[in-house]
């Protein structure tokens, strides 16, 4: 049984982190759903009484899982998670009367992510195969033409689903495959970013963007949204509606799924389109100013962000690089080996910072 004192604190700390932190609606909603934990750990005993309850909160969190209860929550999720509580009860020691009695920088200390066992992880990406199929696919409706040409724009592009589907016509210009990921045209970018991104120029997948493109612009003006909205109804493009709303991400989700599933295709989730973008880059990448296009394309801060998360190569890769080591002379410019050091450098660098100064 929740205690309901405990959920009341938890909504006015949600309020606090809108309207003092400002963060993002989408952020938010995140947080939001990891209070899950933190309420189901306390149960009926008060929040400032979190020093006492046995299991502690990284003992509890371990077994925490409710759809398999013999795996545990992943670490990233986990660090997450302790990082989210950590927060919150600070808040509770310096904003609301009679936490600090007991919520104090002692107990905030032992808030650690327990040391949990991390197995490698291949990431999923949609494969150039993969996309040609999708790009080849049967369409009989307008619906089933937007997702598709949806797909393959996510794939040339790398683009997050959330600007993908926040693009004004604008924003789009295929004769110099760019996209202007502007937040001033009312593009919906990770942290408000602001950046023009370019597209993979893969000739045979870009017509079947090209035919969309022509499709909508027909109908909308620049303004209007290239993931247009449909009129249910009729199954045209809907000329009135011209703002999106937070269920536009999941509507990408739906119709791909079904469509995919109706053609006969395996599904992935848009975020694997952006993740097939940055592999098939990456592998094509000849010298380090391509890695860093490839990086800079994604919107990355820095070259460190996308060699840890799209750069691990395969088992058979690593099985085909190993294997040639010695077979041929390979000759590396100046420019490739000075820039190959200054990463390895800044990622050094980056693990140490990360291991002396855990900032919360």
């Amino acid at each position: 049984m929740r205690n309901r004192s405990n959920w009341l604190v938890v909504r006015e700390y949600l309020l606090f982190r809108k309207e003092v932190d400002q963060i993002s609606q989408s952020s938010l909603l995140i947080e939001e759903s990891r209070f899950r934990h933190l309420l189901e750990w306390a149960g009926s005993k008060s929040f400032d009484q979190s020093p006492m309850i046995r299991p502690t909160l990284p003992e509890y969190i371990l077994s925490a899982r409710r759809d398999d209860p013999v795996k545990e929550l992943s670490p990233v999720y986990v660090r997450k998670l302790i990082r989210t509580a950590h927060n919150f009860f600070r808040w509770l020691s310096n904003h609301k009367e009679g936490y600090s009695k007991f919520i104090n920088q002692a107990w905030l200390d032992t808030l650690k992510a327990p040391r949990m066992t991390i197995e490698p992880e291949e990431h999923e990406a949609v494969t150039l195969e993969e996309i040609n199929a999708i790009a080849n696919a049967p369409t009989t409706n307008l619906k089933e033409k937007r997702i598709q040409a949806a797909a393959v724009l996510l794939f040339l592009s790398g683009m997050r689903v959330g600007a993908f589907v926040s693009l004004p016509l604008a924003a789009i210009n295929l004769d110099h495959l760019s996209i202007k990921q502007w937040p001033k045209l009312g593009v919906k970018t990770k942290f408000k970013k602001h950046a023009t991104t370019y597209l993979l120029n893969i000739p045979e997948l870009l017509k079947v963007v090209k035919e969309w493109d022509d499709t909508v612009r027909l109908i909308l003006p620049n303004e209007g949204l290239w993931f247009a909205p449909m009129v249910p109804e009729t199954g045209e493009i809907n000329r009135v509606v011209k703002k999106i709303d937070y269920d536009r991400n999941s509507k990408v989700r739906k119709d791909l799924r079904e469509w995919m599933k109706k053609v006969g295709l395996a599904y992935h989730s848009p975020h694997k389109f952006r993740h097939g973008h940055a592999v098939y880059g990456l592998k094509n990448a000849k010298d380090i100013v391509a890695f860093k296009a490839v990086s800079q394309n994604l919107m990355h801060a820095n070259l460190s962000i996308t060699d840890g998360l799209y750069a691990m190569l395969s088992d058979n890769d690593v099985k085909n690089q190993i294997a040639a080591l010695g077979q041929q002379n390979t000759n590396y410019d100046d420019l490739l080996t000075d820039s190959l050091i200054d990463l390895l450098l800044a990622r050094i660098k980056q693990k140490s910072q990360q291991s002396v100064n855990i900032s919360f």
